[in-house]
């Protein structure tokens, strides 16, 4: 009996044992061969293109290798031109059926919207193609379970309901569809099938093939011939351990045969594809790593891609088509400005750079265009981008001209006419990386417009929200050359014949991998039908086929598994512990250092000459009192943010940061001692007085200020933040009417003073003149704050000090006026006892103890920071923080003063006071 007639007779199509050289014999007779997969389908073709070029032969048939949903479409699509089924309907593509399910499914959950449709829907198509591939029954009371399989069955009804009266054919009754023609006799197919690639056959798929055979097709399922292997087994320290020896591994033997074919398997490849890339970049390619090297051609290949919209040129895509909300948030329109992939970058790259900066300013969580526009046309400016603005423009008018709803198919032009009218993707030459990604773009913007069949008119950013879910949806990677490498998971890994190979993470955590049974279909009927990941057993029965598979993969194969993950203890998977330990003859890894590892060590920093760069005689210093605080605090800091600008960008937040906060109690109350004048004039005012008096003030203040943060001041955090605002003032009024008689004689009063050879202008919050015509100078702050901070050769916070030193007249006090609520006091320095409430004076506080009188504690604030401004004024620039690493917390400068380098092995500079490189 041939194995035909025992298919034939059996009713299902047994599975048989062939090399590769017999796949090529059938493709040479011109037999079609599916795939379980796409990269099988390729290996396949390339590898066959290969042995019949390295034969000599100069013409061979086609080889007709395709996957199985592209061979039934390609076989449905036979039929449909055969003219046998006039009247077969519309076969949907996935997107338009995924639509569908989400119209039914949002539908019936109108009463409970579900929180996470698109999962939803996810879940529910897989249990629609396991109810189908495993011919499940949809009738009856099985699928009565529970609540989600009862919701399914009704689902399911509506869309088959719905398919049947629009005359649509979804994708997984397409076999179903194909069987039938074939009982018929009806042309489908070709004359010799062989599958490969696939562990299991489905009794739809069993269906289908019976038919052909019963047709006169001759169907083979084949099974890769076993080969002699020599395994081990690898444990690892943990799981970047485990990468970096296998990154070490491929190197070895690219370096022994750069022909050689290597494969990778990662189980949760999904979980592990930055770590294994950042692995093998480091050791194959670490020149990845340097500017500019974005077209570098990598001698690997990953079967997993990454969402579409992760590439970066369909980000900014799908970023610049954001811009048809009235605001985008800052960090979407910063990453816009530094994106390479619109028009006019090159020519604009700092110009954007230093626009992206101007716009953080602000502080804003959102930006608007027109605001983005204004900016970027200020002529002269170094953020001003001539290209851009010009860009702007054209796709303001695109813009302008979309209308409120309108169909997919409508949208995906505007869509593209938009993004040209922008300038994308002209920013610069593109990789092949990018260009392939691009064109994937172009297929998924074909995808959306083809939703027209299935769905009505829809908003712009309705549009837009499709837009995202389907290039999030879409799993995208380039194609490569002919690369020595394979990157895979467990399932691509099938039928694929290599070299060598090593497979990772395969430890008893993961490998067998737990069940994980679709919520929708009823879980005693899965374990009764025998379906995937429905139990233990059949996990594990799994598990065993494709490690055995995966040990005789290569005549040379390492097993690796880690150790650890962060606290927990892992071991090896029971189905590969009888292997034996590999040792280091076997597994030969690269010994040479990382690149990056190269580089570290062969560092040699050197202290140099401090040459100083000095101001000219009595040259105004830009940062006021920042200047003596910062010098103060570290040279090198005072010269980089205050003479090299060089400072961190701003960071947007939601409502207002601390200084804009600060600025806004500063504004109110100088507007409410404009209004009073005097203690006197506090005292006699009412409560009911008073309380109008701060809510206008603050009303005032809050219209200043939201001209330049029109995004915060919106709705009812206005109102909120007035509340909050009127509160504060208020308490803070209670404390001033504790102190003695006074009269406010300045607000915001501006001042200029030579300190150390440099001109400084400083501004004054305050100052009161007493009754008996001395003054004390106040500033407020609605931090913490302590006088201590005042004293000593480097004063944390030297701003009252100098402060000292520009008032006129018998001075009698510093203050602080600390407005935070739950702790306002008045915090500083005074020249006798009980002048200020609660103010020590000058003999109580620890840093003035040895002074002899007032003037003396203020002649050596003027003795400090002339000190201070002379260093500052000769250009002393050495990296010398006040208390490392305390003061280099909250510094920025780290990466350009070094200062985590200065001490490191191989330095020729040690200790703070060196000069860096």
């Amino acid at each position: 009996m041939t194995k035909k007639e025992s298919a034939e007779e059996t009713g299902v199509v047994e599975q048989q044992t062939a090399s590769r050289s017999d796949i090529f014999d059938a493709l040479k007779r011109g037999a079609t061969v599916v795939t379980g997969n796409k990269r099988l389908a390729t290996d396949v073709r390339e590898t066959f293109e290969y042995a019949m070029a390295a034969a000599g032969l100069e013409a061979w048939p086609t080889p007709h290798v395709i996957p199985w949903p592209a061979w039934l479409q390609s076989v449905w699509e036979e039929v449909m031109v055969s003219g046998v089924l006039p009247d077969s309907g519309v076969l949907l593509t996935p997107h338009q059926e995924q639509r569908v399910w989400e119209d039914i499914i949002t539908y019936s959950m109108s009463r409970e919207p579900l929180q996470q449709v698109s999962g939803t829907v996810r879940l529910v198509q897989e249990a629609w193609r396991l109810v189908h591939s495993w011919q499940l029954p949809l009738t009856g009371d099985e699928f009565l379970y529970n609540r989600d399989s009862t919701a399914f069955s009704g689902w399911a009804a509506a869309f088959e309901s719905r398919c049947r009266d629009e005359g649509w054919i979804p994708a997984d009754h397409l076999a179903d569809r194909i069987r039938d023609c074939a009982e018929a006799r009806a042309p489908a197919g070709p004359e010799e099938l062989v599958l490969i690639g696939f562990d299991i056959l489905t009794p739809q798929q069993q269906s289908l093939l019976q038919a052909m055979l019963a047709s006169g097709c001759t169907v083979r399922w084949l099974r890769p011939a076993n080969r002699g292997s020599r395994a081990a087994r690898v444990a690892c320290a943990d799981v970047r351990h485990e990468a970096a020896s296998m990154a070490r591994w491929v190197r070895t033997r690219l370096e022994e045969d750069p022909a050689v074919r290597i494969g990778v398997v990662v189980p949760e490849f999904t979980a592990k594809r930055d770590l294994v890339i950042h692995a093998l970049d480091e050791v194959l390619v670490p020149q990845v790593v340097r500017p500019g090297s974005y077209s570098t051609a990598r001698p690997y290949n990953l079967s997993l891609g990454i969402p579409l919209s992760r590439y970066p040129a369909i980000s900014t895509a799908l970023r610049l088509l954001g811009l048809l909300e009235p605001v985008i948030p800052l960090e979407e329109a910063c990453r816009l400005l530094r994106s390479p992939f619109i028009a006019g970058w090159e020519q604009e790259a700092s110009a954007r750079a230093m626009l992206d900066g101007r716009l953080r300013e602000a502080c804003e969580p959102d930006v608007e265009l027109k605001t983005l526009r204004y900016h970027a046309s200020q002529t002269g400016k170094p953020h001003a981008c001539p290209v851009l603005v010009e860009r702007l423009d054209v796709w303001t008018r695109a813009a302008w001209d979309c209308p409120r709803t309108d169909r997919p198919g409508q949208w995906s032009r505007r869509f593209t006419g938009l993004l040209d009218a922008i300038g994308w993707p002209q920013g610069r030459s593109l990789s092949s990386e990018e260009y392939q990604s691009i064109e994937a773009w172009r297929e998924l913007l074909s995808a959306f417009a083809a939703l027209d069949p299935v769905t009505g008119p829809m908003s712009a950013a309705a549009a837009l929200a499709c837009l995202r879910r389907m290039s999030g949806e879409r799993t995208f990677q380039p194609r490569t050359g002919i690369v020595p490498v394979q990157v895979l998971g467990v399932v691509q890994s099938s039928w694929l014949q290599f070299d060598c190979l090593w497979v990772m993470g395969l430890h008893d955590g993961i490998w067998p991998a737990s069940p994980r049974p679709n919520p929708f279909v009823p879980l005693p009927l899965q374990r009764k039908s025998g379906l995937p990941h429905s139990s233990e057993a059949l996990e594990l029965q799994a598990a065993q086929a494709v490690t055995g598979r995966m040990l005789a993969g290569a005549p040379e194969v390492v097993v690796s598994h880690p150790q650890r993950n962060a606290d927990e203890t892992l071991r090896p998977s029971p189905l590969i512990a009888h292997l034996p330990v590999a040792d280091p003859e076997f597994l030969q890894l690269w010994p040479a250092p990382a690149w990056r590892d190269a580089v570290h060590a062969s560092a040699r920093l050197t202290g140099l000459e401090e040459v100083p760069v000095p101001l000219q005689d009595c040259a105004r210093a830009r940062g006021g009192s920042a200047v003596f605080k910062l010098q103060a605090a570290c040279p090198f800091r005072a010269f980089a943010e205050l003479r090299l600008g060089a400072r961190a960008l701003r960071q947007a937040a939601l409502g207002l940061n601390a200084m804009t906060r600060g600025l806004l109690v500063h504004r109110i109350l100088e507007k409410v001692w404009g209004e009073l004048d005097s203690s006197g004039q506090l005292a006699a005012m009412d409560a009911g007085r008073l309380g109008d008096l701060v809510h206008r003030m603050v009303d005032e203040a809050i219209t200043e200020i939201a001209r330049r943060h029109p995004r915060s001041f919106h709705g009812s955090f206005r109102e909120i933040e007035s509340e909050r605002l009127c509160g504060q003032v208020l308490e803070w009024l209670e404390q001033e009417k504790k102190r003695a008689p006074f009269r406010v004689v300045e607000r915001e009063g501006e001042h200029e003073a030579t300190v150390g050879g440099i001109r400084v202008r400083l501004k004054i919050d305050r100052m009161d003149e007493l009754e008996d015509g001395r003054r004390v100078v106040i500033d407020y702050k609605t931090g913490a704050v302590s006088a201590s901070q005042w004293f000593g050769e480097r004063p944390d916070e030297p701003q009252l000090p100098l402060y000292s030193i520009a008032v006129e007249g018998d001075l009698a006090g510093l203050l602080f006026a600390q407005v935070k609520a739950g702790t306002m006091a008045f915090r500083g320095v005074v020249e006798g006892k009980g002048l200020i409430a609660g103010v020590k004076s000058w003999e109580q506080l620890a840093g003035t103890r040895d002074a002899g009188s007032w003037q003396e504690v203020l002649q050596r604030w003027r003795a400090t920071m002339d000190r201070l401004g002379e260093a500052y004024h000769a250009g002393h620039a050495r990296v010398d923080p006040k208390h490392h690493p305390a003061t280099c917390t909250h510094c920025t400068l780290g990466p350009l003063c070094r200062i985590h380098e200065l001490n490191s092995p191989g330095s020729e500079a040690h200790g703070p006071e060196a000069p860096h490189e």
